[in-house]
């Protein structure tokens, strides 16, 4: 069966269908509210919330749209509600990790070389890279898990967030620069 007849299932009542339905979809909403969130407490709480408001609200699903942007976009806005609740203690503004060029217009390289794979482990490099995402706008950092970690098409990722595909390249775009300014600053320590 598909999700829509899955969901059109629920609509009547089977608590079956949509059982289903979570387990087809608990994956990526988990990784959606995972990189939008700070904690993995958080993630699961949004996850909990999402599942929850998609079965209270299943009347309110446009049959004539996909399921799983329906969902994926209930997951969004559950996760952007927990993040705007909670404190983001920006240390350094993300902008400051934007390449930088000089006047010529070529891009200034950063000056160090990247180190040694070794050197990674001792430096908790997962929570680095989740510090930078964190302190990224809401709006880059959804189109960058959206498109890039939970590897959704740009027309769908667009969809969820209700912007166009441009945006989202766009967004998707500047939050891997930024991502890897990040990373070149971080070997240069």
């Amino acid at each position: 069966m598909t999700d829509e007849m899955l969901a059109e299932h629920t609509r009547q009542g089977s608590g079956t269908a949509f059982a289903v339905l979570v387990a087809d979809h608990c994956d990526a909403v988990y990784r959606i509210a995972e990189y939008m969130c700070a904690s993995a407490r958080d993630a699961e709480d949004v996850t909990r919330e999402t599942f929850l408001s998609a079965y209270r609200d299943i009347a309110s699903w446009p049959s004539d749209r996909s399921f799983r942007i329906w969902l994926y976009g209930i997951a969004m806005k559950e996760a952007l509600r927990q993040r705007q609740g909670a404190s983001r203690g920006l240390s350094v503004p993300p902008e400051a990790f934007l390449p930088h060029f000089d006047v010529d217009g070529d891009l200034e390289l950063p000056g160090a070389e990247w180190p040694d794979l070794a050197r990674l482990e001792p430096m908790g490099l997962a929570r680095f890279l989740r510090e930078a995402l964190y302190c990224m706008d809401d709006d880059v950092r959804a189109a960058f898990v959206l498109c890039d970690l939970v590897e959704l098409p740009v027309e769908d990722a667009a969809q969820i967030v209700q912007s166009s595909p441009q945006v989202v390249r766009t967004r998707t775009h500047r939050a891997r620069l930024m991502l890897r300014g990040f990373l070149d600053r971080l070997w240069s320590v």
